[in-house]
């Protein structure tokens, strides 16, 4: 028989196994949401091209200073080929953990998967923009200074030899490809597209006199220009460069209305926990803000892009659209 006297020390030993079993659970899950927090590890960014060109210029000073600003080291990994596709690829299949990010491009998101099918991701639904980073003009060089002194020259051959006059580019789709066939189209030339594996070795056989044109970043094309290596013939911006100031406008050259610029953007794969994608995003836009880097990027020739996350999306969206048109009406074909 049960002696009623032993209950309520039951009842309190049974308390106290319960205040202690929610004790060790309201530990356990502090413990793991400490645990969880973002980012605990480092972060690799991939550039989906060769080190040395603009992805690198762009990448390099604003991650170290993001990693400043995380607590956590931030690894530029390079990964070229097939026009930016490969690293991209690796970086749509990449766990959405957080710590495998893109750096993305206009051509690798906007250009090139409207180009060739096979590219192995949607640019539109395998990643979500952290957000931008920044925007470059371009500038038209040749390392051909006695033919082509003055954009005029390199008009007036274009129509006497339709397409026997060379442009470069870093691959099929990128800023270089698309920017000169926009140019073309809108000017009625026919030049001969070159694609190199990167926009480093396209200046080397630019300068090496193997191509004629190169329709190159401002920050890439700098150094060069200053030592005299290649001839700016126009820049793609409203008014003169104060870092070029020589070098016309294209519309001050005789083309009017001819200003275009290449854009770069911080992606991860889809699926990315929300709250991690806005902590980056946040990051990112004050990283953006920075005097220091507005300042470092200004003298190369490149202007800050602070757009939050949705901004990016929005604006991808509309860049995908504009150069799918140009794609269309220059005829280029799938490649």
């Amino acid at each position: 028989m049960q002696d009623h006297h032993d209950v309520p020390s039951r009842a309190r030993r049974l308390r106290r196994c319960a205040a202690a079993s929610l004790a060790a659970a309201a530990a356990f899950t502090f413990a793991g949401a400490a645990h969880a927090a973002y980012p605990e590890r480092a972060i690799t960014v991939v550039v989906p091209f060769p080190a040395g060109g603009i992805n690198d210029t762009i990448a390099r000073p604003v991650l170290q200073r993001l990693a400043e600003s995380l607590g956590q080291s931030v690894v530029i990994e390079n990964r070229p080929g097939a026009s930016g596709t490969i690293g991209s690829g690796l970086v749509a299949r990449a766990k959405p953990d957080g710590y495998t990010l893109l750096l993305g491009a206009a051509s690798t998101l906007a250009v090139v998967p409207q180009l060739n099918t096979n590219t192995g991701y949607d640019p539109l639904g395998d990643f979500v923009p952290v957000g931008g980073l920044a925007s470059v003009a371009s500038v038209l060089v040749t390392g051909k200074r006695e033919a082509y002194g003055a954009l005029p020259a390199v008009h007036e051959a274009a129509r006497k030899q339709p397409g026997t006059l060379t442009y470069g580019s870093a691959g099929a789709g990128t800023s270089q490809h698309m920017q000169m066939a926009q140019y073309n189209l809108a000017q009625g030339l026919e030049m001969l597209h070159v694609p190199y594996r990167g926009g480093a070795p396209a200046m080397t056989d630019l300068i090496g006199g193997q191509i004629d044109l190169l329709m190159e970043p401002v920050a890439t094309a700098l150094p060069h220009i200053r030592g005299g290596k290649v001839v700016p013939l126009a820049i793609s911006l409203p008014d003169r460069s104060p870092l070029l100031p020589d070098v016309p406008t294209f519309a001050q050259a005789g083309v009017p209305d001819y200003q275009v610029s290449t854009w770069f953007s911080l992606m991860a794969p889809a699926g990315m926990d929300a709250a991690d994608v806005k902590l980056l995003s946040d990051k990112l836009v004050e990283v953006l803000a920075d005097p220091g880097i507005v300042k470092a990027l200004g003298e190369r020739g490149v202007q800050t892009m602070p757009l939050p996350s949705a901004d990016m999306k929005a604006y991808l969206v509309k860049e995908h659209t504009l150069w799918g048109k140009v794609i269309k009406d220059a005829g280029i074909p799938p490649q």
